[in-house]
């Protein structure tokens, strides 16, 4: 399985955690990407970081992290389905380098959508010095329970994957903690993406049973259709469709996730805002 991501957990210890492996993902996401190679990185650590919290979450309909500040990281966004679906993108200021330690106003933004017109639940923290740093420290803070992430990405070779521990309720001793998290911190990003958790997960507590559950599939996947640009247009409004006609030749409109181009020439538009035409 290319695209996965994997639970596992202590059977007596109060210690889990989770695992996932994104190539095919992160190969489409950069797909039509032209851009730096530290936005690159970015945009897998998003889709990394989002894959892992993902397995701590039930009955939701969609999840979605987001970063953005006042400096050159405009907005970097991952999306996630209840189906494993996954698509990602980020704006920024051509030119700049993003430095997370001095972006201001730098906001991570973990929401949970539960779908069924109930209320979203979102928890914001500052974003620290790296994506890694300000998911640990949301689940300090928003959460309140500690975890270790470990995101690693290849630009080059378009691999992306992590492991991800969190404490449970329960007794757990500071050393046991701190063993388990500078285990997976420990060795090169290549090295952990080829680390087998079969012989990898045991030895960090030699001594304590690791049970690892089914891998769960994950794609990319993009929601955006022509019926869903149609209803963008319409809110728009006419006068405005018309403008961009008038000035343009036609309405095209980009998806920033998955760059699928629909194009709306005149007729297009005047059937779109025909008197009674219904939208689904």
């Amino acid at each position: 399985m290319t695209d996965f991501s994997q639970n596992f957990y202590w059977e007596t210890l109060p210690l889990r955690g989770a695992r996932c492996r994104l190539d095919g993902i992160y190969a489409r996401v950069l797909q039509d990407f032209s851009g730096p190679e530290d936005m690159a990185k970015l945009l897998g650590e998003v889709l990394v970081g989002l894959a892992l919290l993902a397995t701590t979450q039930k009955n939701y309909e969609r999840l979605i992290m987001q970063m953005q500040s006042k400096g050159p990281l405009k907005l970097l966004v991952a999306e996630m389905t209840a189906a494993g679906g996954m698509r990602a993108y980020g704006r920024w200021e051509e030119g700049a380098t993003v430095d997370f330690s001095n972006l201001p106003d730098a906001l991570l933004a973990i929401t949970v959508d539960m779908g069924m017109d109930r209320d979203r639940y979102q928890g914001l923290v500052a974003l620290r010095e790296t994506l890694t740093a300000s998911l640990n420290a949301y689940f300090t803070e928003s959460v309140q329970s500690p975890a270790y992430f470990r995101l690693a990405v290849d630009v080059a070779a378009q691999q992306a994957g992590g492991y991800f521990l969190q404490r449970l309720p329960g007794v757990l001793r500071a050393e046991d903690w701190r063993v388990a998290t500078q285990f997976i911190a420990i060795g090169s990003d290549q090295s952990l993406l080829k680390a087998q958790p079969e012989q990898f997960l045991p030895e960090i507590f030699p001594e304590e049973a690791v049970r690892l559950h089914t891998e769960q599939p994950l794609t990319f996947s993009c929601s955006c259709s022509r019926k869903r640009v149609e209803r963008m247009l319409v809110s728009l409004g006419q006068a405005e469709a018309e403008e961009t006609l008038a000035t343009e030749g036609a309405v095209i409109v980009t998806c920033e996730y998955c760059h699928e181009v629909y194009r709306f020439a005149d007729t297009d538009i005047a059937l779109l805002f025909a008197a009674g035409k219904p939208l689904h």
